[in-house]
C-alpha cells in the first residue's frame, strides 16, 4: 500500500505510539504551531504541550514524514491583508526552523497568506485548505501562480469520475491534489463557511452566549437531533475500504484527528483500509447516533453502491433509498444507556467530544 496518509497532530492520545505502527503509510503530518490561528479550537499552549508538539514533529520527521504547517483560519479580521498578519506568518515559520521544523508544506485559506509565502519561503509546497471549496478547473486556474497542491472538492470527491477528472488538471498544470476523507460534514453545509469564519473569533466563547438563543453553529448537529440519520449516508466521508479506488488519483490522504477522541481508531481504520465499527465514530465531527453504523454491513450492502455514486443524492426516491440502508445496516448499541455512548443525547455528545 502506498503511503500517502496525512494525520494531524493529536495530543489527547500518544502521537508516536498511535503513528508508529503505520509508517509505512503515514506521508505528513499537519499541525497548527503554537501561536497560529487555525481552523480548529486550541488547548492553551503550556509548556508541557510546546515541548509534546516539538517531541512529536522531531520523531515524524526522523522517520521520513514531511511536515504540513496549517495557517488555515478563515479569517483574520481587521489583519487580514497587513503587515502585522505577513510578519506574524514569518515569525512563526522562522520559529519552526529555528528548531529544525522548518515545514515542507503549509495549507492555507488566506490567499495573501500564500502570496507572502511565496515571497518570502518560494521553498515551501503551498497547499489550499480544504475549506476554500476551490473545487473546479476555472477556478484553480485563476490562481495557478499561488498554490501547489488543492483538495479535491468534498461535495464532489466521491465521485471516481471527478477525481480522474481534476487529478488530469493537476497534472497537466505541475500540481498535485488531496482527499479529506473523513470528514462528518453535511454536504452542500449551508453553514459552513459562517462555521468556518467563527474560528477566527472565538467560537468557542460565542457558543455559550449563542445557546441562550438556542442556536448552534453545527447545523450537523440540529439536522441529526430532528431525527434525519440518513443525511450521514449521503455525506461526502469515503469508506476506509473505498479509500484503494481514490488512492491512485491523489498524492495526499488527509485524516482529521487533531480535535477526535479516538484518533487511533482513524489513524488504524485508513492505514489498514479496513474498519470493522461504528463509521460515523471516525469522522469528524465524532458521532454517536442512537443505533451505530456498521461499516461492515455498510459495504456488504447492495443499496450503497447505488448512495456512494449517486450523481445527486436529494429527492424523494435518494431519501427512500437512504432510508432503506440506513434501517439495513444500523445496529443497537451495547452500551447505549452511558452518556459516551450518546445516552444523554446528541448536544451532549458534541458538548463532550467537539466543545462546540
Amino acid at each position: 500500500m502506498s503511503r500517502k496518509l496525512s494525520v494531524g497532530w493529536f495530543d489527547n492520545k500518544p502521537f508516536q505510539d498511535v503513528c508508529a505502527p503505520w509508517l509505512g503509510r503515514i506521508k505528513e503530518v499537519f499541525f497548527a504551531w503554537p501561536g497560529v490561528l487555525a481552523s480548529r479550537p486550541m488547548d492553551d499552549w503550556t509548556q508541557e504541550r510546546r515541548d509534546r508538539i516539538r517531541s512529536d514533529l522531531k520523531w515524524a520527521r526522523s522517520n521520513g514524514v514531511e511536515l504540513d504547517a496549517i495557517f488555515n483560519a478563515n479569517c483574520y479580521g481587521d489583519i487580514a491583508m497587513t503587515e502585522t498578519l505577513a510578519d506574524l506568518v514569518t515569525a512563526k515559520l522562522e520559529e519552526m526552523g529555528a528548531d529544525g521544523l522548518f515545514p515542507e508544506h503549509l495549507t492555507t485559506a488566506s490567499p495573501f497568506i500564500a502570496t507572502v509565502v511565496r515571497q518570502r519561503f518560494p521553498e515551501v509546497k503551498i497547499r489550499w485548505s480544504v475549506n476554500m471549496f476551490i473545487s473546479t478547473e476555472d477556478a484553480l486556474g485563476y490562481v495557478t501562480d499561488l498554490f501547489d497542491t488543492f483538495y479535491a472538492g468534498r461535495n464532489n470527491q466521491r465521485s471516481l469520475d471527478y477525481v480522474r477528472r481534476m487529478s488530469g488538471w493537476a497534472a497537466d498544470h505541475g500540481k498535485l491534489m488531496g482527499m479529506q476523507v473523513n470528514s462528518g460534514c453535511l454536504r452542500h453545509c449551508p453553514f459552513h463557511t459562517f462555521h468556518d469564519n467563527l474560528h477566527g473569533h472565538d467560537r468557542v466563547g460565542q457558543s455559550a452566549a449563542a445557546a441562550r438563543f438556542h442556536f448552534t453553529n453545527f447545523l450537523c448537529r440540529t439536522n441529526y437531533e430532528r431525527g434525519r440519520y440518513e443525511d450521514f449516508l449521503r455525506s461526502t466521508w469515503i469508506r476506509p475500504e473505498d479509500v484503494a479506488a481514490y488512492e491512485p488519483y491523489v498524492n495526499v490522504i488527509k485524516l482529521a484527528t487533531r480535535r477526535h477522541p479516538y484518533p487511533e481508531k482513524i489513524v488504524a481504520a485508513y492505514a489498514s483500509r479496513s474498519y470493522d465499527g461504528d463509521l460515523a465514530e471516525i469522522m469528524d465531527p465524532f458521532y454517536r447516533f442512537p443505533k451505530r453504523i456498521d461499516n461492515v454491513a455498510l459495504g456488504e450492502s447492495k443499496l450503497w453502491p447505488l448512495v456512494r455514486d449517486a450523481e445527486n443524492t436529494y429527492g424523494p426516491e435518494m431519501d427512500d433509498l437512504c432510508r432503506r440502508l440506513l434501517l439495513e445496516v444500523s445496529r443497537d448499541r451495547e452500551d447505549a444507556g452511558s452518556a459516551e455512548a450518546g445516552g444523554a443525547g446528541m448536544s451532549e455528545t458534541f458538548r463532550t467530544f467537539f466543545r462546540d
